[in-house]
């Protein structure tokens, strides 16, 4: 097959945007995407386990349905709605009276929504947002704002956002074993992102990002081991957060193409984390479907309150696992086919897609999980 610049050109704009929802559709039209996430989790490492066992073990069953319509050339609305379902030992051993039965919280649920209208304006682009999310122990209801303009013939692409979510969370009080009323959390994110085409080959973009957070930051879950009993996990009421990441796209050819990327993060709380994630994406099916492999690694530090366990209380700390040191990796592959299409059983469409993907992950601290994923896409 004849290599041209337009084809590589749109290969690596493909790989740039990762399968993303958020594809522009025709005046009118419709899509309807449906993803179905299974997710298992082993781990012996639980410091903050209630019992003391360790066992992080965890089972989560996700689906989630996404909505699309192009209104017309420059307007289009879009939500999605996803349900968590999940079991996890640290959860059902925290303390009977966490559940409605007095056995503990055997299973937990989640609910979720977004919605979003983005409008065109010549060169730019908005898109407020808002959502919720609720669960037994922690509500959210939150809402953002995004702009973006492009310049020099589309080449380049400078973007900004603001989110603001206004949170509240249980926490488990250990003198009355019970769970707390619901406390106020906030979280404020600002980020600023952009894109430049290099040549028809190459494209790279930038993202800075700052996360403010404020009020009961703690987890309901979360206590270290004191002496013969737990103390709970209890951190400042305020964590800032800063990263930066840049991503370089190169596509060799019309079928071959390449990323890699790099993050940067630091914290007030002495957290320092480097991020690398690799991907290679090869065009198959006369560039009808794709197949995608990719490469994680992540290395953190601590953040300054972590402990293992205490043998005298003191103002801050946590056993999080996930705020000790560590180093993490993830594989993946992932096979996604797009075809257009004019006539189903049931209805007309105009295009199908499905997509499979598959990742494991496991880190140095003795947490290891594999992902399987599915999703189904209908445009009509």
């Amino acid at each position: 097959m004849a290599v041209t610049n337009k084809k590589v050109f749109l290969a690596i704009i493909a790989t740039f945007a990762q399968s993303s929802y958020a594809e522009k559709l025709l005046p009118g039209k419709w899509k309807t995407k449906f993803l179905f996430n299974f997710f298992d989790q082993d781990s012996n490492s639980g410091d903050q386990v209630y019992d003391g066992t360790k066992d992080e073990g965890l089972t989560v069953i996700e689906p989630m349905l996404f909505i699309s319509h192009q209104i017309d050339s420059t307007t289009n609305i879009s939500g999605h709605v996803v349900l968590d379902a999940w079991s996890a030992e640290s959860d059902t051993k925290l303390d009977g009276n966490t559940g409605e039965s007095g056995k503990g919280i055997e299973n937990q649920s989640r609910v979720s929504a977004n919605f979003s209208y983005s409008k065109e304006l010549k060169k730019i682009r908005i898109t407020p947002r808002i959502g919720f999310s609720s669960e037994y122990d922690y509500k959210s209801f939150n809402g953002g704002f995004a702009y973006e303009q492009s310049f020099a013939k589309d080449n380049f692409v400078l973007g900004a956002s603001i989110d603001y979510f206004h949170d509240s969370a249980k926490l488990f009080d250990y003198a009355q074993e019970r769970t707390t009323d619901f406390k106020d959390k906030r979280v404020y994110s600002y980020n600023i992102s952009a894109s430049q085409i290099l040549t028809y080959t190459d494209v790279i973009n930038f993202n800075l990002n700052y996360i403010k957070q404020t009020g009961a930051l703690e987890s309901i879950r979360n206590s270290t081991a004191l002496n013969n009993g737990r103390f709970a996990e209890n951190l400042p009421d305020l964590r800032d957060r800063y990263s930066f990441s840049t991503q370089f796209i190169h596509g060799f050819d019309d079928e071959n193409s390449v990323s890699i990327k790099y993050r940067y993060y630091k914290d007030n709380w002495e957290m320092e984390a480097n991020t690398i994630e690799t991907s290679y994406r090869k065009s198959i099916f006369e560039d009808d479907g794709f197949l995608e492999f990719n490469y994680r690694f992540h290395h953190q530090d601590e953040v300054e309150y972590f402990k293992k366990s205490l043998t005298t209380q003191q103002m801050y700390v946590t056993s999080d696992s996930d705020q000790a040191a560590f180093d993490a990796n993830r594989f993946g592959i992932l096979y996604s086919f797009n075809k257009g299409v004019t006539d189903l059983k049931f209805f007309k469409t105009s295009k199908f897609e499905y997509t499979i993907a598959a990742y494991h992950y496991y880190r140095s601290n003795n947490l290891k999980y594999n992902v399987l994923q599915a999703s189904l896409g209908i445009e009509f």
